[in-house]
C-alpha cells in the first residue's frame, strides 16, 4: 500500500521522514545565481495548510529547474527547524530545508488548492492587532502619493491606501517594486481606481506620531496593479457599491477627490483605449502571452465548461466558499448569514467568420442581464429549478449584444477576461478602424445600419469541447454585423 502524505499541521519537528504532497503557491530567490543564491517558497497541503521551505545554494542547482510555482509535487526527506526569523512568511511553527537525500517529484495533484490571500484588515495594522514580524497581504485603492525619490542610490514611493471601510493606511514601495508602481502610474491615464494587492508585506509598528504602516518584503512580495482576477475585480465592485471616496489626481499635494462612480461602461474614448492593442479575434486566439487588447465582437454562444456560471461568495470580501447555503465565517474574519452568489460566464463572441471564449465576470453580467445572480438563482427556484448548476434562462440575455471589448489575456489560466466593455456605437467604430485590415468590415450599402435586427437569434448553449470545435468558425451571417462597419450612415439622395 502507498504510503499516505504527512499533513503540514502535524510536522512539529519530531519527524524529519516526511512524505508531502504539496503545491508551491510562491517561489522567489534570493542572492546572487551561481554563487549564492537560495530558493524560498511556500507549499500548500489539501487541507488549506502552509508551510515556508528553502532551498540553499549547495543544493539549488539540483532543483532549480524543477521548482515552479503552481506546479504540484511528492517530496520526501526535509530538515524541521524552528520558524523564528525576524520576519516569518508563514504562521506554521516550522519550517523546512531541503537536504541531500530530499526528493521531488512533479505530480499531477490537481485537488490541491492554489494561492489564497490571506488579507489583513487596515484597522488591525493601525491599532497595532498583529502578530509582529508575521508577513501579510494587503488589498486597497491607491488613494493619493504622498512623495517620491528615484536616483541611483535608492527608489522609493509612499503612497496612501484605502480599504473598503474607508481606513486609510501608509504603504512603501522601494526598488523594482517602486519602479512598476510609478510606471503603472505614469502610463495609466484616467482609468479608474488603482487596486492593489501587496503579498508578503512587513507592518512597521507605529512610532510616536508616525502611524503602523506596511512594506514590501525585500524578494518575498508580489505587487498587482488592477490585474484581471478575481480578489480585485471584487474590490473594484465593492468599491462601487459602498461609494468609497478616492483621490482622482494621484499626485503628490493634490487634495481633490471625487466620489468612485460608474460601471463598466467608460467615460471616455481615451480612458477605454489605454496601454490596449487592437487586435482581431483570429489574432487573440492565437497570442500565448500575458497582454491587453482591444477588440469588438457579438456575444453569441454561452460556453458550457466545469464551472457553473456562478459561485457563493463571502458578502464582504466576495471570497468563493464552499458552503452553499446558512450561516459561515468567511477567511477574512467576517460572519455572515448566507453566501452571495456572483456571476462567471464564460461565453462565445464572434467577429466575422471567427469566434474566441471570453470570461465575462459579475458585474459585466449583472449590467447585460440586468439582474443579480442571487435574484436570477431565486427566479429559477420558484420555477421548480433547484440545482444551482442548471443555468437559468436569464443567461439567454447575454447574447446578440455587440460590444467593443477591452480583455486581458491570461495565458497561463488560457482565459480571455473582460475588463470593460462599451455598447457606444462611437467607441464601437473607433475600435473597428484600429483593427487590421479595417476597410473590410466597410459597408457595401451606404443606406444600410448594420444594427438593424439586433440582438441575433440566440443559439444553444454550448459545452467547452464543442466551443473548441467552433473557435474557427461562426454561423453569423455578414448582414448581422462585423462584415459591415458600425457606422450611422446618413441619408443620401
Amino acid at each position: 500500500m502507498a504510503r499516505i502524505p504527512d499533513k503540514i499541521r502535524s510536522i512539529d519537528g519530531s519527524k524529519e521522514t516526511l512524505k508531502l504532497a504539496v503545491r508551491i503557491t510562491d517561489l522567489w530567490f534570493v542572492g546572487t545565481p551561481n554563487k549564492s543564491e537560495q530558493a524560498k517558497m511556500v507549499f500548500v497541503d489539501s487541507e488549506g495548510d502552509q508551510i515556508h521551505a528553502i532551498c540553499k545554494s549547495d543544493h539549488l542547482k539540483s532543483w532549480k529547474a524543477d521548482l515552479k510555482e503552481n506546479c504540484t509535487y511528492v517530496m520526501h526527506n526535509f530538515k524541521v527547524v524552528k520558524n523564528d526569523g525576524q520576519f516569518r512568511v508563514c504562521e506554521h511553527e516550522y519550517k523546512l530545508f531541503f537536504i541531500g537525500v530530499t526528493v521531488v517529484r512533479e505530480a499531477d495533484l490537481h485537488e490541491l488548492p492554489f494561492k489564497e490571500f490571506r488579507f489583513v484588515e487596515f484597522t488591525n495594522v493601525v491599532a497595532s492587532n498583529f502578530v509582529s514580524g508575521l508577513l501579510v497581504d494587503i488589498i486597497g485603492v491607491v488613494d493619493q502619493v504622498v512623495f517620491r525619490h528615484v536616483s541611483s542610490k535608492n527608489t522609493r514611493v509612499v503612497f496612501r491606501m484605502k480599504d473598503l471601510s474607508g481606513e486609510i493606511l501608509s504603504c512603501t514601495l522601494w526598488e523594482h517594486y517602486c519602479a512598476k508602481f510609478l510606471s503603472y502610474l505614469n502610463e495609466r491615464g484616467d482609468d479608474g481606481p488603482m487596486v492593489v494587492i501587496l503579498t508578503h508585506a512587513r507592518i512597521k509598528d507605529a512610532q510616536g506620531s508616525y502611524p503602523a504602516s506596511v512594506s514590501n518584503s525585500f524578494k518575498a512580495s508580489k505587487l498587482l496593479i488592477n490585474d484581471p482576477i478575481l480578489e480585485i475585480q471584487e474590490f473594484k465592485e465593492r468599491l462601487l457599491d459602498l461609494g468609497v471616496e478616492v483621490s482622482r489626481v494621484l499626485l503628490p499635494g493634490d487634495q481633490a477627490s471625487s466620489q468612485v462612480s460608474g460601471g463598466s461602461q467608460l467615460s471616455s474614448k481615451d480612458s477605454f483605449l489605454s496601454k490596449a492593442e487592437a487586435k482581431t479575434i483570429l489574432e487573440i486566439n492565437a497570442i500565448s502571452e500575458d497582454v491587453v487588447c482591444v477588440t469588438v465582437g457579438t456575444i453569441s454562444k454561452i460556453v458550457m465548461d466545469n464551472h457553473s456560471w456562478c459561485y457563493p461568495a463571502c458578502a464582504q470580501c466576495h471570497r468563493k466558499t464552499d458552503i452553499q447555503t446558512g450561516p459561515f465565517t468567511c477567511g477574512c474574519g467576517k460572519d455572515n448569514d448566507q453566501p452571495v452568489l456572483r456571476y462567471r460566464v464564460e461565453v462565445m463572441v464572434t467577429q466575422n467568420n471567427e469566434s474566441g471564449k471570453f470570461l465575462l465576470w459579475d458585474r459585466e453580467c449583472a449590467e447585460l442581464i440586468g439582474q443579480t445572480a442571487d435574484g436570477v438563482n431565486k427566479v429559477k427556484i420558484e420555477d421548480g429549478d433547484l440545482d444551482l448548476n442548471a443555468s437559468p434562462q436569464a443567461l439567454d440575455k447575454l447574447l446578440g449584444h455587440v460590444l467593443a471589448f477591452k480583455v486581458r489575456i491570461q495565458s497561463r489560466f488560457k482565459n480571455v477576461v473582460v475588463l470593460k466593455y462599451s455598447k457606444d456605437l462611437d467607441m464601437i467604430n473607433v475600435v473597428l478602424e484600429m483593427l487590421p485590415d479595417s476597410e473590410q468590415f466597410l459597408s457595401t450599402t451606404a443606406d444600410h445600419d448594420p444594427v438593424a435586427g439586433l440582438p441575433l437569434t440566440p443559439k444553444k448553449r454550448m459545452s467547452s469541447d464543442e466551443a473548441d470545435d467552433e473557435l474557427g468558425s461562426s454561423q453569423i451571417s455578414p448582414a448581422q454585423i462585423l462584415s459591415n462597419k458600425l457606422i450611422r450612415h446618413s441619408h443620401r439622395s
